[in-house]
């Protein structure tokens, strides 16, 4: 056998292993791409049976998002348990990230958000603008998942200095900004514009919420 003859036989033997390797990433892939679509849509059972295949409960879509924060997203609350009991991690943050226990609190799904915490889902975790899930459940005056959140830092901060309390105030969600006064949120914080909740209050004439936040007690 001449030089060349054994050269190409290696080739091909090398170009046969890399087509057999990637027939089987692009299958891969499209399976999980599948597991992602089908969590989206909130289709159970394609969601078992592509689990049952082996497809990671974790893997990402280019945008960083897995299965269970699609599913959370749209609320498919039998989604979420299945993904999280065949091991799904609940605080893995997408591209910008953002967490499930976010994406739960911004639509104020407080069933999905309690199946998370009580999977150990981190209350603090912050997203590329240091916004938390407490954040998100003002910003949208979901008062009851409030509640569910009362662990979260009150007085955190994001990227601009705004607290929980300063978004609320902005914001007019005058209940939110009570229940937040009650777990002890400073009134004297300020953002990166100097503005302090009550500020803010008297500068959208909310009233009713500057009342409540110049005569809060003080706390300890």
């Amino acid at each position: 056998m001449s030089h060349i003859t054994a050269l190409r036989s290696i080739l091909i033997v090398f170009l046969s292993i890399y087509l057999i390797l990637s027939a089987g990433w692009v299958c891969a892939g499209k399976l999980s791409d599948q597991l992602i679509g089908a969590a989206e849509l909130g289709e159970i059972d394609k969601v078992k049976g592509l689990l049952d295949q082996g497809v990671p409960a974790d893997a990402k879509d280019r945008d960083g998002w897995t299965a269970l924060m699609k599913a959370t997203y749209e609320g498919h609350k039998q989604i979420v348990e299945e993904l999280i009991a065949r091991g799904a991690n609940v605080d893995i943050q997408e591209n910008a990230g953002w967490t499930t226990l976010m994406m739960a609190a911004q639509f104020g799904y407080r069933d999905i958000m309690n199946i998370l915490l009580t999977s150990g889902a981190k209350v603090n975790v912050r997203n590329n603008t240091a916004a938390t899930a407490l954040m998100f459940a003002v910003i949208n005056g979901h008062q009851k998942a409030l509640q569910d959140l009362q662990a979260a830092d009150v007085n955190t901060k994001d990227n601009v200095n705004n607290t929980p309390l300063i978004l609320a105030a902005k914001l007019g969600h005058e209940e939110v900004v009570r229940i937040l006064l009650s777990n002890c949120a400073d009134v004297r914080a300020a953002d990166s514009k100097g503005k302090t909740a009550s500020k803010w209050a008297v500068e959208k004439q909310y009233s009713q919420i500057f009342q409540m936040l110049v005569t809060a007690p003080p706390c300890d």
